[in-house]
């Protein structure tokens, strides 16, 4: 009821060669933690078109592919309702923020989140100075880090 689902032994070991293959495109030895977040909001969008299947009564993986996942240009990860770009990219930044539990976020990691996203460098730039003029947000001295001031 709390947002926890049991997993199989099977589905761990998904989420893992997941994991895996998303460090080797990035060329990394290392699994980061991005990567595993990534694998696993990958395996819950699975799981959940599957559902819309069953609930639509099929076509339910063709019919989502592009407004959800990473799939199409600017897709950015779950439809928000009316929301546009910028504010899905912002989302995006704060969600990662807040599951980290920090206010400061390395600029790269950013540009990689989005990036992998289906957004684009020029639209995380435009979301930046959008909520830069708004006081929502501002970067570091060095331009290195994103800091939520909310």
């Amino acid at each position: 009821a709390d947002g926890q689902m049991a997993m199989t032994a099977r589905q761990l070991l998904s989420i893992l060669r997941l994991g895996q293959a998303l460090a080797r495109l990035r060329f990394s030895d290392v699994v980061a933690r991005e990567d595993v977040d990534e694998a696993i909001r990958l395996t819950h969008m699975s799981k959940a078109s599957l559902t819309e299947e069953e609930n639509t009564g099929g076509g339910g993986l063709l019919r989502g592919a592009g407004t959800s996942g990473g799939g199409g240009p600017g897709g950015g990860g779950q439809q928000r309702r009316g929301e546009d770009v910028t504010s899905r990219i912002f989302h995006v930044l704060k969600d990662y923020a807040a599951a980290s539990r920090s206010t400061k976020v390395e600029l790269k990691l950013c540009e990689a989140m989005v990036l992998r996203k289906g957004f684009t460098s020029l639209q995380l730039r435009t979301c930046l100075e959008e909520y830069e003029a708004l006081d929502v947000i501002q970067r570091n001295a060095t331009g290195t880090h994103v800091i939520f001031n909310c």
